[in-house]
């Protein structure tokens, strides 16, 4: 260790360039650094907001099919729904119906022994089953109307291809030429 040490420093006599000054040239650009954050950090956010329970999330998206809501929700709306820590009567919910093998969205509008009474808004009678907290999918969280006719879209391979391509690409031109190094010293 001793003799790294002199081998170092007398190098660095010399006028070579030491560990440390290799190590400073080899930096990322502070450009970057700030790049590779913010991208964490917004995949990071989108992931917080937009992740499926499958996934370790909290969101649940499902597409309005029927007319059971209006007039507030129209066929093709996309609707996200979020697991909650308490549901009360008046939340729109969706939860999974044994009856129809799918997730509805209706209001509660009662809940007793542990289980739950819906009601769509258009509907005039309540919804044959009683699901229970388990069977709960999340509270609506956000709306987001027509939205839901890309979904069909988002199951073509070709578009899905060319939807990630696009983001390769951004990413990339976003990113510009950091890799490159100039040189000082002219032309060689």
């Amino acid at each position: 260790m001793i003799a790294h040490a002199s081998i170092e420093r007398t190098a660095w006599l010399h006028g070579a360039p030491s560990a440390s000054r290799a190590e400073a040239r080899q930096r990322l650009p502070l450009g970057l650094v700030a790049w590779l954050a913010s991208t964490v950090l917004l995949l990071g956010g989108a992931w917080w907001l937009l992740a499926p329970p499958e996934l370790g999330g909290q969101t649940s998206i499902v597409t309005v099919d029927g007319t059971s809501m209006l007039p507030r929700f129209q066929r093709d709306d996309l609707v996200l729904l979020r697991t909650s820590g308490s549901y009360r009567v008046g939340d729109v919910v969706g939860y999974h119906s044994n009856l129809l093998g799918r997730v509805v969205m209706h209001r509660i509008v009662a809940i007793e022994d542990g289980r739950y009474t819906f009601k769509g808004d258009n509907n005039h009678f309540l919804d044959p089953e009683r699901p229970t907290r388990s069977q709960l999918v999340g509270r609506l969280w956000l709306r987001v109307p027509a939205a839901g006719r890309v979904i069909p879209l988002l199951k073509v391979p070709w578009i899905v291809g060319a939807l990630a391509a696009l983001l390769v690409l951004a990413l990339g031109l976003e990113r510009g030429g950091a890799g490159e190094e100039t040189s000082k010293s002219g032309p060689r």
